[in-house]
């Protein structure tokens, strides 16, 4: 006949080992979506020097086929603020929102469709 210690322990037992297994789990999944939004981090300050970079030279060019040296530069401004104004208008709207929910729900959670 099992004695009712032998029981509570390996009750005891099992809890420890299943907490110890969810933990490393947790530990697991956070750790890898850390280091996806660490890369995500990473490439959009990537994108915004090459936007930078790609800005400036084009606001030379622009400068350089308008014979002015601040010309270019207020092209690209008008070309950004045309953007935001654009960008302000649809804001609201689910056909931009949805897929870009959606690309970071499946970069960060690896959630397959």
């Amino acid at each position: 006949m099992l004695n009712v210690s032998e029981i509570i322990d390996t009750v005891k037992q099992l809890t420890e080992v299943r907490i110890k297994l969810l933990k490393e789990d947790l530990q697991g999944e956070a750790t890898g979506i850390i280091s996806r939004i660490v890369i995500l981090v990473l490439m959009g300050v990537t994108m915004m020097m090459i936007l930078l970079f790609a800005s400036i030279s084009l606001a030379f060019y622009l400068s350089l086929k308008t014979n002015s040296s601040y010309m270019g530069f207020l092209l690209v401004a008008l070309i950004y603020v045309i953007l935001f104004v654009i960008f302000y208008i649809i804001r609201d709207s689910q056909q931009l929102q949805n897929p870009i929910s959606n690309f970071f729900k499946r970069f960060l959670f690896l959630f397959k469709k």
